[in-house]
């Protein structure tokens, strides 16, 4: 039986980020949680990071190698930020070099939707499947790809996008294309589908979190906000399964705010678009690691490289 072993976890966003120590066997042994303050800039953010992973090393000196999740563009071989959108100063960042100088560490980057997919693989919905695809579907609508336990890049180590290509010749705007998935599939998209789809019933984007709630009531508007997001997320599925052929589709963030009435319909839109061999073998499900899967993501990329 193969020793278990403690990791540091580093997870990296605009709005928080966390320290976390976990073991290979899967436990979250101890978090700590703190505001990003992007908006200050790069090297007092870094500043807050470096500043707390310290106080966890100190504290758990049998730790072995950290990891990073964090949101892309970026460079995951070299672990090198290549300028976020919710990370503004992050400018080609060697962070894997930083953060090794600074802990006298192995330290790993990853992109957060692969981070999650390989989370998933080794403690949740997917476990040890062949292909396993994880979409955020939370501020952003990322994509992440684990093939045998281990996180699919592209050239240079580039992580995959989604979000950019086109879903429609109309529609809300988001990463800087009218229609794009992310416009359509994003957690944060459905403020933008209501001010877009009813500008008279609403002239500025609601919150996500306001939408949810007036369709969970049956306010009409909403629903139909509600339905047109899991409607594209459901092609976006099944354009997945048609290139890909995984095992396992998971679910981020909507899934797990609005519930098995949304994932029912990404489900069914699935079913009609995708390839009848492609529906023989691909299932969809939510995310089983919920509200601690960004936790367990920072600790799998340390686990997937050791």
């Amino acid at each position: 039986m193969s020793k278990i072993k403690t990791y540091l976890g580093l997870d990296i966003g605009g709005t928080k980020s966390a320290a976390i120590i976990g073991t290979s066997a899967g436990d979250i042994v101890e978090r700590i949680e703190w505001p990003s303050n992007a908006k200050l800039g790069y090297e007092q953010m870094l500043n807050g990071i470096i500043e707390n992973a310290k106080k966890m090393i100190a504290k758990y000196p049998e730790i072995s190698s950290a990891g990073v999740s964090i949101g892309g563009p970026l460079d995951a071989k070299n672990g090198i930020i290549q300028s976020p959108p919710n990370l503004p100063g992050w400018d080609n960042i060697p962070l894997k070099n930083i953060l090794e100088e600074s802990f006298s560490l192995p330290v790993h980057v990853d992109h957060d939707a692969g981070a999650c997919a390989l989370a998933e693989y080794y403690w949740g919905a997917a476990k040890d499947l062949h292909s396993v695809t994880y979409l955020t579907c939370g501020t952003g609508f990322g994509i992440g790809i684990v093939i045998d336990g281990r996180i699919y890049y592209g050239a240079h180590g580039h992580n995959c996008e989604i979000g950019h290509a086109r879903y429609a010749e109309d529609g809300p705007v988001a990463f800087g294309k009218a229609g794009s998935f992310e416009s359509y599939c994003a957690g944060s998209s459905l403020g933008r589908i209501a001010a877009w789809k009813f500008p008279s019933v609403w002239p500025e984007a609601p919150t996500s979190e306001q939408i949810g709630k007036l369709a969970a009531a049956g306010n009409y508007e909403a629903m139909q906000v509600v339905e047109i997001n899991a409607h594209a997320v459901g092609r976006a599925c099944s354009l997945i399964a048609d290139m890909l052929y995984p095992d396992m589709i998971i679910l981020g963030s909507l899934a797990n705010h609005l519930g098995a009435k949304w994932t029912d319909k990404v489900k069914s839109v699935f079913h009609d678009e995708v390839l009848p061999d492609a529906r023989k073998v691909c299932r969809i499900a939510p995310s089983v690691l919920g509200k601690k899967l960004q936790d367990y993501s920072a600790i799998a990329v340390a686990h997937g490289r050791d």
